[in-house]
C-alpha cells in the first residue's frame, strides 16, 4: 500500500509541474504575439463596382477606390478611381474614368499611381487628371502597386510572374519568377515584400542580393499586404479571408467571409485609427474594420 501511496504522489507531482509548464509557455507565447481581433466600424454603399484596391492617402485623409468594373482583366475603358472619406461616405464615385482594370495604387507626391492591366497610369491628385500613360509589353496582367521612399514604383505582373521598377519615367524589370501568380507588394527600406495569389506564400526579397526567401505558406489566394510595425503585419486573401502574420511567421485567420461570398481584395490600413479597409470586390462595398487586442 505505501508503495503505491509513493507512485501516485509521483505521477501527481509530474503532472502538475507538466500543467505548470504548459501553461507557463501558453503565457509567454500570449505575451508575444498579442491576440488581434477585427470589429466593424463601418460599410460603405454599394454603388461601388466592383472595387479591387484602396489606397489611404494619409496626408489628404481620402481613400481612392479602384473599380474594375466586373471583368477584371478586359480592356472595356469602363474601370474608375472613387473618393471615400474616413467615414465610409462616397464623396465622389466617378473621380477618375477611362479605365480599364484598375487594380492596385500608390502616391508619391502629388501623383496617383495605378496599375491597369498592361499600362501603369499616373494621375493627379489634386485635379484627377491622368497626366501619363506607360505600357508595360507582354500582356504582364498588371496587380499590385508599393512605392519607395526614392520614388521608384514597383509593380506586379500577375501573368508574367515578374516585379516591374518604375524610375525617372523607365520600367524594367526587377524580378521575374515562377508561376505562381505575383500580387500583394510591400516596401520596405531593406526588402520588399511580396504575396502570391497561386502559390499562397508570403516572400522577402532582398534589394541587393534579390534572393527570396518565404516567410510564411498558406495564405489562400494572396492579394493585399499591410505593416502593423514591430515586424507583423495583416494580409488579405481575394477569396474572403484577413490573415496576422507575426514577426517569425506565424499566421492567424482574424477574418472569414468567404462563406458568406464576401471577397477581401488588396487592403490598406489607417495607422493614426487602426482601421483595415477592405475592398469587397464581387461585394461592392469598401468595409472597415478596427484592429483591437
Amino acid at each position: 500500500m505505501k508503495d503505491i501511496l509513493i507512485v501516485i504522489f509521483v505521477l501527481a507531482f509530474f503532472s502538475c509541474n507538466t500543467t505548470r509548464d504548459k501553461k507557463n509557455k501558453e503565457d509567454v507565447s500570449s505575451e508575444e504575439i498579442p491576440a488581434y481581433r477585427l470589429e466593424l466600424v463601418w460599410a460603405s454603399d454599394t454603388v461601388l463596382r466592383t472595387p479591387e484596391s484602396v489606397c489611404f492617402d494619409k496626408e489628404r485623409k481620402t481613400l481612392y477606390v479602384a473599380n474594375v468594373n466586373l471583368n477584371p482583366w478586359e480592356k472595356d475603358g469602363n474601370g474608375f478611381i472613387s473618393k471615400m472619406n474616413l467615414s465610409g461616405n462616397i464623396t465622389e464615385l466617378e473621380w477618375i474614368v477611362g479605365l480599364n482594370g484598375p487594380k492596385g495604387m500608390g502616391i508619391f507626391g502629388n501623383t496617383l499611381y495605378i496599375a491597369d492591366i498592361d499600362e501603369i497610369v499616373m494621375a493627379n491628385i489634386e485635379t484627377g487628371e491622368i497626366t501619363k500613360k506607360i505600357l508595360v509589353e507582354g500582356n504582364p496582367d498588371l496587380n499590385d502597386i508599393t512605392v519607395g521612399d526614392d520614388g521608384a514604383v514597383y509593380i506586379s505582373g500577375s501573368s508574367s510572374n515578374t516585379i516591374y521598377r518604375l524610375k525617372d519615367g523607365d520600367v524594367t524589370e526587377f524580378l521575374v519568377g515562377e508561376e505562381e501568380q505575383f500580387n500583394g507588394l510591400y516596401w520596405e527600406k531593406d526588402r520588399l515584400l511580396l504575396l502570391t495569389f497561386g502559390s499562397s506564400l508570403f516572400k522577402a526579397i532582398d534589394w541587393e542580393t534579390k534572393t527570396v526567401s518565404v516567410l510564411s505558406e498558406n495564405m489562400g489566394d494572396g492579394d493585399g499586404i499591410v505593416a502593423l510595425g514591430n515586424g507583423n503585419y495583416i494580409t488579405s486573401s481575394w477569396n474572403g479571408a484577413i490573415f496576422f502574420v507575426s514577426s517569425d511567421g506565424k499566421v492567424t485567420k482574424l477574418l472569414d467571409t468567404e462563406a458568406i461570398e464576401v471577397n477581401a481584395a488588396d487592403i490598406d490600413f489607417d495607422q493614426d485609427k487602426s482601421l483595415l479597409l477592405v475592398p469587397t470586390f464581387f461585394d461592392n462595398r469598401v468595409m472597415a474594420y478596427k484592429l483591437v487586442y
